[in-house]
């Protein structure tokens, strides 16, 4: 059974959000470093259910000119910035040394002590934060009326994990101001993350959720052909031809309305 849904950290895909509408989806856009040399693709976004933002991204190293082996790994979304015009996703401050020193992305075991260690890697002392957790794990029993109260005590501690210009996702946009203040001028460059769009009806309910969630159950496979269809059209609208012939599936679906792909993947409009 799939049990993601329930985590505080989940793919996009596999979650009730999708990228709010007038957002760019920068999943299958090329990641480059500040050379720009390609390190990868956006395979996937990892969203916090809770506050209904985007934690990091899953960079795909395949096809990357850098040299690093391929495999998928995890990027705080605030290390990464938007090119000022093109559709790449710039990594400045990301080195072949963090790359190659970065765990290997599984989605089953994204944990505490994952994140910590990717922090680690990327520059970030977590020991304090570690420190905490630990001290909160190994405090005495606390009455069965406290229980609450420890699981508000939990909830602190990860919120202030997560206060860190690590993931901040309004750096994305930090080369693409002008393009903000053309939308809303009275909107700073704080207020402009990449915004979460909750797929819910007013009384809580996701329509067609049981259909949705045995779709999470047995089709993996069609998931990877989503995120193989997303690569394909973004090369497409880029003018690059289909890079490998695995990459290629359901050409079909170029031809669809917007109404069939969004019932196909398991959209729903906004209510």
């Amino acid at each position: 059974m799939d049990t993601t849904k329930h985590r505080r950290l989940q793919e996009l895909d596999r979650s009730d959000f999708e990228v709010a509408k007038g957002e760019p989806d920068i999943r299958g856009w090329d990641v480059k470093n500040g050379a720009g040399l390609k390190i990868g693709e956006v395979e996937e976004l990892i969203v916090d259910a809770q506050k209904k933002k985007v934690r990091y991204m899953v960079v795909d190293l395949d096809d990357n000119e850098l040299k690093v082996e391929h495999r998928k790994v995890l990027i705080p979304i605030g290390l990464a910035e938007l090119h000022e015009k093109d559709d790449d996703v710039l990594l400045p401050v990301i080195t072949v040394d963090h790359l190659n020193s970065l765990p290997v992305y599984e989605k089953n075991h994204l944990d505490e002590e994952t994140e910590r260690r990717v922090c680690n890697i990327l520059g970030r002392n977590t020991t304090a934060t570690a420190q905490r957790i630990m001290n909160a794990t190994e405090a005495k029993p606390q009455p069965a009326k406290a229980t609450q109260q420890g699981k508000a005590k939990d909830t602190e501690q990860e919120d202030n994990f997560y206060q860190h210009e690590y993931f901040h996702d309004d750096n994305l946009y930090k080369h693409r101001l002008h393009e903000a203040g053309k939308q809303k001028k009275e909107e700073s460059e704080y207020e402009k993350g990449l915004h979460l769009w909750e797929l819910r009806s007013e009384g809580g309910v996701v329509p067609g959720e049981t259909r949705r969630q045995s779709e999470r159950e047995v089709n993996e496979e069609r998931h990877m052909e989503l995120v193989r269809n997303r690569r394909r059209e973004y090369e497409e609208r880029r003018g690059q031809p289909d890079r490998d012939d695995h990459r290629s599936a359901d050409h079909h679906r170029r031809g669809k309305t917007i109404i069939e792909r969004t019932r196909d993947e398991g959209l729903q409009d906004a209510p």
